[in-house]
């Protein structure tokens, strides 16, 4: 057997093979919707983008409840007011706690923390108070503690504000995800 008909071998099952998955990828394909797209029909009605647009957001208690909102209201509908009645309100309650990952012994002092804000929160139609959408989302954000009192109070606020944007993004998806019909 020479080189050439030994390389002819090794091409016509990898490019076999690459049909094969590129033939499959391909039906695959059709299956599959954009969860934002105007064509994709949520279980209130209308669009999940339209959906999304109509949830009012009160304010919530805290400084993390603060920056949340703030976040959600950006990230449903960009800051913007949306042109569609709000016909779904979202309400939620912030719990932080502190937990100390190491401590110096020599001062006493704790060297990091880690700041654990959890959110329950509901989706609910206004007028029947029917659930559409609620979850427990929860994170945990790492801070390092000084000795200089301002540089930890900043780490912890940053800390927060941190939080506040991730737990946004979690609740965004869920909300999107339980709107899908």
């Amino acid at each position: 057997m020479s080189s050439s008909e030994t390389a002819a071998q090794i091409i016509r099952p990898s490019s076999l093979a690459l049909a094969v998955a590129l033939s499959l990828a391909a039906l695959a394909g059709g299956c599959f919707r954009p969860l934002y797209a105007e064509s994709t029909a949520s279980t209130v009605g209308g669009s999940v983008r339209s959906a999304l647009r109509s949830i009012e957001f009160p304010e919530i208690k805290g400084l993390i409840g603060h920056y949340l909102r703030n976040e959600l209201v950006f990230e449903f509908d960009g800051g913007n007011e949306p042109d569609a009645a709000k016909t779904l309100k979202f309400d939620a309650s912030i719990a932080e706690s502190i937990q100390v990952v190491t401590v110096d012994y020599a001062n006493g002092r704790a060297d990091s923390a880690v700041l654990v804000a959890t959110a329950t929160w509901k989706v609910t139609r206004n007028g029947t108070g029917e659930v559409v959408s609620s979850g427990t989302n929860s994170v945990r954000e790492p801070y390092e503690r000084s000795s200089q009192r301002f540089a930890t109070v900043r780490a912890a606020r940053d800390a927060q504000v941190r939080a506040a944007k991730n737990l946004a993004g979690l609740i965004r998806g869920q909300i999107s995800a339980d709107l899908t019909s």
